[in-house]
């Protein structure tokens, strides 16, 4: 839609970027005032962020690159452009907790106390994240026009399904032609011996019909798609908010209480808003983003609970 802000000569300030910067700064902003109650130096967190930053950008690019092999199979170029977009959040939290165990292994210091430190800022640097999605016109829902039973199943049978409506509306994959889907409605398809109705299910679409040079207007041209970008958004700040409550006082910081609550809260939005989701990394008909959030929050639960599990033991 909108993604510069502005360009001189061949700089170019992507909104995307800014985003990722802003962040990075708020991040080491705030993480640096828990750095009395770590007996760590501001210093040391500034770095772990830092660090946690970098691992994460690199986690989120071999994740992606390894449930799009078949593309990047030797091709090594397109591997590491990640201008070319390509980085799944999944990978750069597992990439950023890798990042901050060895820096804690390497300045002896409490991996859980900062990892508490740093999830409610991760939640919201997470959050802002997603307007680089929407000025990017990326990481967009389905359409709109799509029947819920199809969002909500467990396989993820879209791409057949949506074959099937381009199939039996005479319409091409083009996104000229699919743009031409909206005076077809209401209309109905056979997709798997059942009869479904497309018709706009939800009234707050959003239509990049204007921004052809968006990924969203190449998959589904003008049709109104979910804002996925917006329902993770919103769902981020509300989840960020009991996170920051519970950081502002810091006998919770090295509870592991942040780490757990993150880990179960981001697992459950992601699990959620990935049913709209159409460009989803997949194992097998599996949503890969499904498979991850079911093991994030019980990894969230096994750290919030561990010490009542060790006591029963």
């Amino acid at each position: 839609m909108f993604p510069s802000l502005f360009k001189i000569g061949p700089f170019d300030l992507r909104v995307y970027s800014l985003m990722y910067i802003a962040a990075l700064l708020a991040g080491i902003f705030m993480v640096k005032r828990k750095a009395d109650r770590l007996n760590l130096k501001p210093t040391d967190m500034e770095n772990a962020v830092i660090i946690c930053f970098m691992s994460g950008i690199i986690g989120a690019r071999m994740y992606y690159v390894a449930l799009r092999w078949d593309y990047y199979n030797g091709n090594f170029f397109e591997m590491i452009a990640i201008w070319h977009g390509g980085l799944a959040i999944h990978g750069g939290i597992i990439g950023a907790l890798i990042g901050l165990y060895f820096f804690t292994k390497f300045k002896k210091a409490s991996f859980i106390g900062l990892a508490d430190s740093m999830v409610p800022w991760l939640m919201f640097g997470q959050c802002i994240g997603r307007i680089g999605n929407l000025a990017n016109g990326e990481a967009h829902g389905v359409p709109t026009v799509v029947p819920l039973s199809v969002i909500f199943g467990v396989e993820n049978r879209f791409k057949e399904f949506w074959s099937a409506v381009c199939s039996q509306t005479g319409l091409s994959p083009m996104p000229e032609s699919i743009s031409g889907l909206m005076s077809k409605l209401p209309a109905q398809v056979t997709f798997d011996n059942k009869v479904y109705t497309l018709k706009e299910y939800v009234p707050w679409g959003m239509s990049f019909g204007n921004y052809p040079r968006t990924p969203a207007y190449a998959d589904f041209g003008a049709l109104p798609v979910h804002p996925t970008f917006i329902y993770e958004m919103l769902l981020n700040f509300i989840c960020f908010v009991p996170l920051y409550m519970m950081w502002r006082k810091s006998e919770n910081i090295g509870t592991g209480r942040l780490l757990g609550y993150y880990l179960i809260f981001y697992g459950l939005i992601r699990a959620f808003v990935t049913f709209f989701r159409a460009d989803d990394l997949m194992v097998g008909y599996l949503r890969a983003p499904h498979i991850i959030s079911i093991v994030m929050v019980i990894v969230g639960v096994v750290i919030i609970n561990r010490k009542k599990m060790l006591k029963s033991a």
